[in-house]
């Protein structure tokens, strides 16, 4: 029995698994198969956002040997931390190690380092797939403007709401007199959306704190797709042409929750704040290559 991985294009690959542990916290369960690479589908602890990462085993150029079906349930904070000591000269490979439980993670360049973790026990939950959803409005924007989009909401308030009609995608936010309002159209070469459909006219309110996790990668991707219905979860999905295809769903908001979220808090972001979360665009990942360059 062997499952031994080796990955030499870190830099996406550790983005988007830094990502989904931004998203999921706790622990993580991974399927990987001869077929299909490697999937993760898990829920954070709020059971608001569901992460559904794929990684074909295309994308694993050197080395990728599964002869069966493996089940590898991790800390994903562990995994964001030893990911985040990659250099940008290693190649890292996994290996599991079934007679101690533990998954191994040897990178190499300069020299040769090596990190062990304990497999947990996973959760026995079964989770919808995204892909059965049957949702009322598709948009497929550039890469880079949901976070321009959500940086604009957070000024304003705590939620966002998404409304789309044909042709046309709308997101604003308002509280205590205040809003900001952002519409997009399709068709012209200029326009930050490649296409948007709808049947009839949709729209849903959603958090933005869950929602700014979501879009980590946004500027790793030339584009994403956005799905939803009024009053049901948001479906988001980046991929790329090597094989990694990472999706999130979203889960609504309810007016009322949305009203009680700002009165307790009473606060809004600046430019300040999204630059101080380690979770935003300059987190710990991008500064530790930027220490290893110099």
């Amino acid at each position: 029995m062997t499952l031994k991985i080796k990955v030499d294009k870190l830099d996406l690959f550790t983005k988007v698994l830094n990502a989904a542990a931004a998203v999921l916290e706790d622990e993580g369960t991974f399927l990987i198969t001869p077929a299909d690479g490697m999937t993760l589908r898990n829920m954070d602890k709020s059971r608001f956002a569901m992460v559904d990462l794929k990684i074909q085993p295309n994308y694993f150029t050197d080395e990728f040997i599964c002869d069966k079906e493996y089940l590898v349930t991790i800390q994903m904070q562990d995994l964001k931390k030893i990911l985040q000591r990659a250099r940008k000269d290693d190649t890292l490979t996994l290996e599991l190690d079934e007679s101690k439980d533990t998954l191994n993670f040897l990178f190499e360049g300069l020299v040769k380092r090596r990190f062990i973790l304990p497999l947990t026990m996973a959760e026995e939950n079964v989770l919808p797939d995204p892909t059965s959803l049957k949702l009322d409005a598709h948009a497929k924007l550039r890469g880079g403007a949901l976070t321009e989009f959500i940086k604009d909401a957070a000024i304003i308030g705590g939620s966002i709401k998404i409304a789309a009609e044909t042709d046309k995608l709308t997101f604003s936010s308002s509280q205590d007199k205040r809003e900001v309002r952002i519409e997009i159209n399709s068709g012209t070469d200029e326009s930050e959306a490649f296409d948007i459909e709808a049947e009839g006219t949709c729209e849903a309110l959603y958090s933005i704190d869950t929602f700014k996790n979501l879009i980590l990668v946004d500027q790793a991707f030339s584009s994403v797709q956005l799905a939803f219905s009024t009053d049901h979860p948001l479906k988001l999905v980046y991929e790329n042409a090597e094989g990694i295809i990472l999706g999130y769903l979203l889960a609504p908001m309810q007016p009322e929750t949305e009203m009680e979220e700002e009165d307790d808090s009473g606060e809004v972001y600046d430019d300040e704040d999204w630059d101080e979360d380690e979770d935003w665009e300059k987190d710990e990942e991008e500064e530790d290559w930027d220490e290893d360059e110099e």
